[in-house]
């Protein structure tokens, strides 16, 4: 019995120990301060965005493995906003919804995520397409805890341009790349941040996802592909710090941003 309860003590703890690793092995990166005017204008000329190296390029959900195309961000804030700048090497840009507050995951789209606190609870979630149709939401719990979102939520002030290096849901041709670029106010965080404003060395849990699906040309459209069956194929997730499984709502795997002046 001795030895059933050792052999039960020391599975718990690989356990354990497994799963303190793969929150500690996030990633983590600095978000650098500037004092230069950012125009969102999808073109990240500004001197600020050319002295600011990309993050770590983005890997599948599951880790281990490297996207067919790649997918570029950087970061920078001042005293008003978040800037992103994002680029995705993508041979088809195509983007079917046009309309803000859908579900922009069903197009090829760029997802961000933001814990402010790095509780896992209270976290933002926003989306966008090759269209700018976008969707911002507010969990109050990841959805294994029960978690709802709240669609009322909204980014009021944001900025946002795109640019696309080809032609938008244009099948005749073959695309280079397309861009974001954003401009987030901190005031739409007042509520969880009690108004107070990132300063040096201010910590967010943070997770970037391009999503990814795959198309056949019939009838001169891009119409998704399916397998040999008929069924509609699944898209590929791609994320800056990967979730070890298809599930972007597990916050304390999520990277960490460091505000730096």
């Amino acid at each position: 019995m001795k030895q059933v309860f050792l052999i039960f003590l020391t599975i718990i703890f690989a356990i354990t120990l497994s799963n303190a690793q793969n929150i500690e092995n996030v990633k983590h990166t600095y978000c650098r301060k500037t004092a230069e005017k950012i125009i969102i204008d999808g073109m990240f000329d500004e001197s600020a965005w050319n002295a600011t190296e990309w993050i770590d390029d983005f890997e599948d959900i599951r880790g281990g493995g490297f996207p067919k195309y790649k997918t570029q961000v950087k970061i920078l804030w001042d005293n008003d906003f978040l800037y992103l700048a994002v680029k995705f090497d993508e041979p088809h840009i195509c983007a079917k919804i046009d309309e803000n507050e859908q579900q922009i995951y069903l197009d090829n789209a760029f997802e961000l995520f933001i814990d402010i606190d790095c509780d896992a609870r209270n976290y933002y979630e926003f989306e966008i397409n090759a269209n700018g149709a976008t969707w911002d939401l507010q969990m109050d719990k990841p959805y294994r805890d029960g978690g709802n979102y709240n669609s009322n939520w909204n980014i009021n002030g944001l900025k946002k341009a795109i640019i696309t290096s080809g032609t938008l849901n244009n099948p005749n041709d073959i695309d280079s790349f397309w861009t974001i670029e954003l401009a987030i106010p901190f005031s739409v965080f007042d509520e969880y941040s009690n108004g107070s404003r990132p300063d040096e060395g201010t910590t967010w849990k943070v997770n970037f996802l391009r999503v990814q699906w795959y198309f056949d040309i019939i009838d001169g459209k891009y119409v998704k592909k399916t397998d040999d069956k008929g069924k509609q194929l699944k898209s590929d997730f791609w994320v800056w710090t990967p979730q070890k499984q298809v599930n972007m709502h597990i916050p304390e795997r999520w990277g960490i941003v460091e505000m730096k002046n």
